[in-house]
């Protein structure tokens, strides 16, 4: 069975995501590509180049030569885990997070020197409410600290052109309370999923501009991100399939959101660039 942040080979040995489950069908998009210009894998001994110019989020293919679990490369691969990665799974073990729920995602997982940082996913809602309690334990342990506001200005303005003009992406990056920021710059922001709940419903709305107040906004952080929210005095579920969304809702917040609503479901759903998020008034209340 494909679950979200599962890697594909193609039968052309190109390496594909799964960025999200839509009505239970697994979607992604090519994150590396056979090239002679690219780094060499070691699993296909052939060389890769990123591919930034994918054609958007669409089916994965159903029959291909191999996948790769983030939870089983993690079992067989902890041991291997030095400095700071070390620390850090030891410090998500001592808060109560069990092997059998950290798996290791990007680069690493599909036969690719680590350059930068490992990517670490946490599965189960439970384990996102021990992570966020104990966020100022795992930071200390790790000699880390939360997202700077250079790091801020660099992703937003890396990222600004994907988005709409009316989108308040610095605000929406800078909520980013999970990731962690090495002394060398680079943020390692974990993802978090809730395995009973990886899926979102198809999009049978309408799209327009509506106004929303945030009742339950810790699950933000999450794939798919997820908030309860109030919308014409009635709770509807907001979804994102949107990797910048990281933790796009905190509780009391109050947003003008572009997106698919459907009113008849109580469900509105982000997931085109074309939508955006507005503060109207912004809260710190995380949960």
């Amino acid at each position: 069975m494909i679950e979200l942040l599962d890697y594909i080979l193609d039968n052309d040995d190109n390496f594909w995501i799964v960025n999200n489950m839509t009505n239970g069908v697994a979607k992604g998009y090519i994150v590396y590509r056979v090239s002679e210009e690219g780094k060499i894998n070691h699993i296909t001994k052939k060389k890769y180049i990123k591919d930034n110019d994918n054609k958007g989020i669409i089916n994965v293919p159903t029959k291909y030569k191999m996948i790769f679990k983030p939870r089983n490369f993690y079992k067989t691969h902890k041991k291997d885990l030095k400095g700071i990665w070390k620390n850090y799974v030891e410090a998500l073990n001592e808060i109560g997070i069990n092997d059998d729920d950290i798996g290791i995602f990007g680069s690493y997982l599909i036969g690719f020197d680590i350059k930068k940082d490992v990517d670490f996913v946490v599965y189960k809602r439970s384990n996102l409410n021990k992570y966020y309690k104990n966020i100022d334990y795992i930071k200390k342990k790790c000699n880390v600290i939360s997202i700077t506001k250079e790091h801020i200005e660099y992703q937003y303005n890396k990222h600004k052109v994907k988005f709409s003009k009316d989108c308040d992406l610095k605000e929406i990056i800078s909520r980013n309370w999970s990731g962690i920021e090495l002394s060398n710059g680079v943020l390692s922001t974990p993802r978090f999923i809730d395995i009973n709940k990886m899926s979102i419903p198809l999009k049978r709305g309408e799209d327009k501009v509506i106004n929303v107040k945030v009742k339950e906004g810790i699950t933000s952080a999450m794939l798919p991100r997820l908030a309860i929210v109030e919308y014409n005095k009635e709770e509807y579920e907001i979804y994102s399939t949107l990797w910048k969304f990281q933790s796009f809702a905190h509780t009391g917040d109050v947003l003008e959101v572009f997106a698919n609503v459907d009113e008849k479901n109580k469900i509105i759903i982000i997931d085109e660039s074309k939508y955006y998020i507005k503060y109207l008034h912004k809260s710190s209340n995380i949960k």
